[in-house]
């Protein structure tokens, strides 16, 4: 059994099969943390290949005190967030220019 910390010690050393196992264990979970905020399989699509993409670029920032799953949760409420914020600017740039 492979523990977080040996699975994100391998990815910073671009480990693929470490992402996948990460992969395999936890995108449920998160998929269902994202849909609870979007109810949109696009969306959510998007922002967990972000997370992933964040996780493969920089695993140190997921690891610490916590569990990984933990650190995965935050930064896909995180991500989720920044979309939003994205959205909603949008939205008002196009009531304004209009």
């Amino acid at each position: 059994m492979t523990t977080d910390g040996q699975l994100l010690e391998r990815l910073k050393f671009r480990d693929k099969a470490a992402l996948e196992l990460i992969y395999d264990e936890y995108y449920l979970l998160l998929w269902k943390v994202c849909y609870r905020k979007f109810n949109d399989q696009a969306e959510c699509e998007r922002v967990l290949t972000e997370v992933f993409h964040q996780l493969w670029k920089c695993p140190q920032q997921f690891s610490g005190n916590k569990r990984l799953i933990f650190y995965l949760i935050e930064c896909t409420n995180s991500t989720i967030a920044s979309m939003q914020r994205k959205v909603q600017c949008q939205l008002h740039n196009e009531r304004t220019c209009s």
